[in-house]
């Protein structure tokens, strides 16, 4: 979960599970080779003076314990009103936000196995995939929750054990928010049915998750099977069974650009996969099969074009309007951090430079990468919607690619200190 010389963010709202994962890190930052603990509060004005009490003595811990501490302050009946939200949602809408912002390298939250428990069943409640009964992720993305083998009751008698006192959110003890029954009534029973169903629930979760894995796999294996181009292989994905199938099409939607996908779409792109036709996703996205072929938002194949380089003057592609200039070092100041790492070594190109689009075969080395690798392997590697790939312009001279649209300068005219002269390209729009 930790790397050495991380800056870890542990979010603190003072309760007990917080204070645990904030102790237990404080103690073991020497150990994990941490380079600093950031404690990030969040003060979500919904309970009065009983927030306030939990900042300040949030805060007084982090003294007392030597960690870094960081407020960030919301309205958040204001916000989730504005947003149509449930105050639920918005919190943590925010909360997420603020964690992101806190300039930490890994944010650890004090989630912990009754919050899986809770969550597992909420999922089951309404309807959820396999995926969703996974219910909390040890790790995603630059979060992480080390706590989430650990039951609350292990917390608590840790915390007794350290002689730390924790401050109690008066609306966990009321059952307004659905997780509260479930925490209230649910586990009790099953707790009294079995007097170690958290043990119990740890094996049936390590179960689930390791199907999910196991499928998750067998489906991504699959959909590099079916991918043709700029399109997919229908009788690859139909003879599937309906549990990887079903997750393929959802790898599709989403490589193609989908958002909020719902069984809804998985079934319909299913029954086209089966009869042909086409089926609208959204607005932007319009699946199509057709003669054994499965595409999104087809075009006609792009005619082959190319332009030879032009300086300063901005000219149509089938891409769109795009200009190339030269920049000296000295105007360099001029530009931002995110425009100087996309430009070129203009004393490294070769013979004529032109634009054109994209070619069968296609390769190049791209800016900080050790190996060439193909263009149609790197649209996979960085899930570029299949729709956009035949528009991508390339940048070349006598020796090949220079520049392509969507991954940036080729590790041969990389930039460097002794660099004198830029190449900027620029799309209209930019």
């Amino acid at each position: 979960m930790l790397e050495e010389g991380d800056i870890v963010g542990v979010g603190l709202s003072g309760g007990a599970d917080s204070v645990a994962l904030l102790s237990l890190l404080v103690s073991l930052a020497g150990k994990l080779k941490i380079k600093k603990i950031r404690a990030i509060h969040v003060h979500h004005g919904i309970r009065g003076a009983e927030a306030d009490r939990d900042m300040l003595f949030s805060e007084e811990l982090c003294r007392k314990l030597g960690a870094e501490f960081v407020c960030f302050k919301a309205d958040v009946p204001a916000q989730a009103k504005e947003s149509k939200e449930s105050i639920e949602e918005c919190a943590r809408r925010l909360r997420y936000s603020f964690f992101e912002k806190s300039g930490c390298d890994k944010i650890a939250t004090a989630h912990n196995l009754n919050d899986n428990m809770e969550t597992f069943l909420l999922n089951l409640a309404r309807g959820s995939s396999l995926t969703g009964l996974c219910a909390i992720p040890y790790k995603r993305d630059k979060f992480i929750r080390p706590l989430l083998d650990c039951s609350r009751g292990e917390i608590e008698e840790y915390l007794k054990e350290q002689g730390l006192g924790f401050v109690t959110d008066s609306t966990n003890l009321n059952d307004d928010y659905t997780r509260n029954k479930i925490r209230h009534r649910i586990i009790p029973c099953l707790y009294e049915i079995n007097g170690s169903f958290d043990r119990a629930f740890s094996k049936c979760l390590r179960s689930v998750i390791d199907s999910e894995e196991c499928l998750e796999n067998q489906a991504e294996q699959l959909l590099k099977k079916s991918r043709k181009d700029t399109a997919y292989s229908c009788e690859i994905i139909k003879r599937q069974p309906e549990a990887l199938k079903s997750r393929i099409i959802s790898m599709i939607l989403k490589e193609n650009g989908a958002k909020n996908i719902n069984r809804s779409h998985i079934l319909a792109v299913s029954k086209a996969l089966q009869d042909g036709g086409s089926v609208r996703i959204n607005k932007e996205l319009t699946a199509v099969v057709s003669g054994g072929i499965l595409a999104f938002n087809p075009k006609q194949p792009q005619e082959p074009f190319e332009k030879k380089l032009i300086l300063g003057e901005y000219f149509e592609t089938p891409g769109g309007r795009v200009k190339i200039e030269i920049i000296y070092k000295k105007d360099l100041q001029k530009l931002n951090k995110e425009v100087i790492d996309k430009l070129l070594d203009y004393d490294k190109i070769t013979g004529d430079v032109f634009l054109r689009n994209r070619r069968n075969g296609d390769k190049y080395r791209p800016s900080g990468r050790n190996v060439t690798k193909t263009l149609k392997d790197l649209f996979s590697e960085n899930k570029i919607p299949v729709f956009k790939r035949p528009e991508m312009l390339i940048l070349c001279d006598d020796n090949g690619i220079l520049w392509t649209e969507y991954f940036g300068a080729s590790e041969r005219c990389r930039i460097s200190e002794t660099t004198e002269r830029f190449v900027k390209i620029v799309k209209s729009g930019e």
